[in-house]
């Protein structure tokens, strides 16, 4: 497709571009390869093809690429369109006016400190959903858990030393269910409202569970509210289920896999299992929430056929509402180097989605959380 809205072009250093000649041999082109790192919204098919770096290169930092190429003066990506969603158009976020309503908050809401991070994420880190917080609609959210039970290869607000640093830095604190509530009140009666728990500057929110739930029984019961949704790994059946009774509407259930030893490899769970997930995604569907899968996606590995015929499976056992595709930001080679490819061929991203569209009835692909409320989905 054509360099979508919103996407940048990457330099990948050291790396030379590959690509096939007209016999169908690889050949290594002069220059330094380079990727697009494309918007929410379009779902990658292909990773970029580039040569081994040097020894001592290092890993790419965490963002995610995929192939672009040139034809003519016209750029194009390897990419497909999941979603035109206008709330999230980049044309709506880093306005002007965004430092007058980030003040403006400040003055209503004084001394949060859920606030104050969010104007962090705001301004350095560019985040649509803390932006959306101060502006007042759409989806907004929130950090609560500073601690997190897994140790994702790609986690993107921390990382042991040795490895790329991440993108953004991990809050340090432990949010009252006063400082949850105050914003909640504010966010949830503007138009076209979800409240999120869940944020890539934070670990697992089911830690801060209790508090989730405390919070949640408080805030369902405003009139006329928007959705309330949990962001989750979804590891704690136990506090997912008190989170659901409190009236959580909505369950996003991060995955990179379907397969166990897939998933693991790559989340690297502390005192949980894949089971646990099944477990949470069961608890959340027979209350009838809207669930959706933040599916990770790597191609060659969530396209394999094995994957592709658990994913399904998966899918049409729970009732799974939605499936949100969602780019792997990570380095190829270091997501090889850790995480096994499930067996069989990879049969493309396009063909997985046609056959998600196909045999999952009543599934929806896309990639953001909808504004839905319990039992009506």
């Amino acid at each position: 497709m054509p360099l979508p809205e919103g996407a940048d072009l990457q330099l990948l250093p050291a790396r030379g571009a590959i690509a096939l000649d007209e016999d169908g041999h690889e050949v290594v082109l002069d220059g330094v390869a380079v990727a697009a790192r494309i918007p929410v919204g379009c779902t990658r098919t292909l990773l970029p093809a580039f040569e081994e770096p040097p020894e001592g290169e290092g890993f790419l930092p965490f963002f995610g690429y995929t192939a672009v190429f040139a034809r003519g003066e016209e750029l194009l990506c390897a990419a497909v369109r999941t979603e035109s969603n206008p709330h999230w158009s980049p044309k709506y976020y880093h306005g002007s006016e965004l430092s007058e309503k980030i003040q403006s908050l400040h003055k209503a809401i004084p001394n949060n400190r859920i606030l104050q991070q969010l104007e962090i994420c705001a301004l350095e880190y560019g985040c649509y959903n803390a932006q959306n917080i101060f502006q007042n609609r759409w989806e907004g959210a929130v950090t609560v858990s500073p601690a997190c039970n897994a140790q994702c290869r790609g986690c993107i607000s921390l990382q042991p030393e040795d490895l790329p640093p991440s993108p953004q830095e991990r809050f340090k604190f432990k949010p009252q269910v006063e400082e949850i509530i105050e914003i909640g009140r504010h966010h949830l009666t503007s138009k076209d409202a979800i409240f999120s728990f869940g944020q890539g500057c934070e670990g697992e929110p089911l830690l801060a569970g209790d508090v989730i739930a405390e919070a949640v029984a408080v805030l369902s019961k405003i009139e006329g509210r928007g959705t309330i949704h949990l962001n989750s790994n979804a590891s704690l059946p136990d506090k997912i289920q008190k989170i659901v009774d409190a009236g959580l509407d909505s369950l996003r259930v991060s995955t990179n896999s379907v397969l166990p030893r897939v998933y693991e490899a790559y989340y690297q769970p502390r005192r949980y299992t894949f089971q646990a997930l099944r477990e949470s995604t069961r608890i959340a569907r027979k209350a009838g929430c809207h669930v959706s899968l933040n599916l990770l996606m790597m191609p060659g590995w969530i396209d394999a056929e094995e994957e592709v015929e658990a994913l399904i499976a998966f899918v049409n056992e729970f009732e799974v509402n939605m499936i949100q595709c969602r780019t792997l930001n990570i380095d190829p080679n270091f997501y090889a180097k850790y995480v096994p490819v499930p067996q069989g061929e990879a049969i493309g991203v396009p063909a997985l989605l046609k056959r998600l569209r196909t045999e999952c009835p009543g599934l929806t692909l896309g990639n953001h959380t909808p504004r839905v409320f319990r039992g009506t989905v």
